[in-house]
Order: C-alpha cells, then structure tokens, then sequence
C-alpha cells in the first residue's frame, strides 16, 4: 500500500516537472517578448537538489524482496509395486488341421430298458388249527408228615458230690460253652458298663483340687457277685487329689451288678477313665 502511494506520488511530481520545463521553452518568432523593454526572452531557473533527487527516486527502480526457495517436497520412498491381476487367458481353441476329416459316430439307437416283470405274490401261510395238549394228570396230594412227638422237658441235672455247693454244678455252665467269644465279650462290657454308671453317681469333685482338670484311669477286679475284688490306678492325672477322689468313689460303691449266667468265670476285670472338670 505504502508502494502504491509513494509512484502516485512521483508519478504527480513528474508530471509538474515537465509541465513547468515545457512552460519554459521559447515562445515561436513574431510572438512579444517578455521582461523589460522586451529584451529577456525567457527565465531559465536550475532546479533544486531535493527535486533531483526525487526524480532518482522515482526513476530508480524498486527493490525486489529476495526469493526464498521453497522447501522441496520430499518424495515418499518407492511404494512397493502392485503386481498386476491375472488374467485368465481364454483357452484357444484349437481348429483342425486342414486336411484331416473328423469321424462324426453315428448317434447310439436309444436303448430301451425291459422293464423286469413284477414279483409273483407270496403265498399266505396257512394257519394250522393248534393242537389240544393232553392236559396231565393231576398227581395226588401228598399226606403231610405228622409231627414228631416232643420229648417231656428234662429238669437241670445237678452234679452231686461230696462237700456239698462247692462241688455242685447245674445245666448253666454248659449252656455258657456253647456261646461264641464275642457274645461273652458283649456280655460282659454290658456288665461294665452298669458298674461304670453305678461309679459315675458316687463321683465327686475334690476341694483340694483348686480348680484343675484331669482323667485318671482305674483298674478295676469285680466277682461275679458283684463283689469289688480290688481298685488301683492305671494311669495317673498329674494330680494327687484328683486320683484319690477316683479311688474314694469306686470304695463307696461298694456292691455292684451281679454278672449274667453266661459269664462263668469267678471274677473279671475292667479298665475305666474317670474325668474330673471344674
């Protein structure tokens, strides 16, 4: 914009210039002179240095920015070449050569297919009448065979013999050595098992113990009367008056459960776990 307004500029100024230079030429012969008495033709006047210098300015031509290269484009890096499609070459059909004659075969007759004539029917069988079998004859009942007679019971044959009881002995003894081990085992931990109960209620909790907790375990001897034969300790709890308390309850018992008849033996013995809590 500054550009367009300075050639404005010195386009006016120019052109005032050579106006006022032609403004001072000669005027053609047989024209009046001017200036005194006619004598001066024309007043030449030098122009001004700042008016010289203008006309340089505005004759010189303009400056021209510098070109600044563009940058060039970096070409991309080679794109891998598409191969192009295939294409399916149309099979070329080949002509025969001239000269050679191709042997048309005459068209095969349409074979016509027999049709196979349809199987006979299948004979129904016959349904023979069944045979009436001879119904069997029936057997005659067997009688049922009469019970045999029950013997009279037999009263417990006692063993006599001198010394009166001692030697004395009954049918229970040898009813007793027809039971099996385990029956005699089942016996007689029922027994224990009464005798424990009857021990369980004379138990009691010691003073002296000041609040400890343990089991002693007994071994206990009972006669088949139901006797205490004897009482002493097995095993220990760790505390004094813990097993005395164990001991002073199987003593106050005192008389425990007779044995079954099944258990023969005069007496037997029993291992029982006393536990004392506070």
């Amino acid at each position: 914009m500054r550009r367009a307004l300075e050639l404005i500029l010195f386009l006016a100024m120019a052109g005032g210039l050579h106006l006022a230079g032609l403004a001072q030429l000669p005027t053609p012969k047989g024209a009046d002179s001017a200036g005194q008495a006619g004598q001066a033709v024309a007043s030449v006047q030098a122009t001004s240095q700042a008016v010289i210098e203008m006309v340089e300015r505005w004759e010189r031509p303009p400056k021209v920015a510098p070109q600044i290269d563009a940058p060039k484009a970096v070409q991309p890096p080679d794109a891998p070449m598409q191969l192009p499609e295939p294409v399916m070459s149309e099979t070329v059909r080949r002509s025969p050569a001239p000269g050679l004659s191709i042997p048309q075969t005459d068209s095969a007759p349409d074979a016509r297919v027999a049709k196979a004539p349809p199987p006979p029917p299948k004979p129904e069988p016959k349904v023979q009448p069944a045979k009436e079998r001879p119904t069997p004859a029936q057997a005659n009942p067997k009688p049922k065979p009469k019970p045999a007679p029950k013997a009279p019971p037999r009263k417990a044959a006692q063993a006599s013999g001198a010394g009166g009881g001692a030697d004395a002995g009954n049918a229970k003894s040898s009813r007793a050595a027809t039971l099996s081990k385990g029956q005699i085992q089942s016996l007689a931990a029922q027994w224990g098992a009464q005798i424990r109960r009857k021990i369980e209620r004379r138990k009691r909790y010691p003073s002296g113990a000041r609040g400890a907790s343990g089991t002693v375990t007994l071994r206990i001897a009972v006669s088949r009367a139901g006797a205490l034969r004897g009482v002493s300790i097995a095993r220990s709890s760790g505390n004094s008056a813990l097993d005395k308390a164990a001991m002073r309850a199987v003593r106050a018992a005192r008389r425990f459960p007779t044995a079954p008849n099944a258990l023969t033996k005069s007496s037997y013995s029993f291992t029982l776990a006393m536990q004392f809590k506070r």
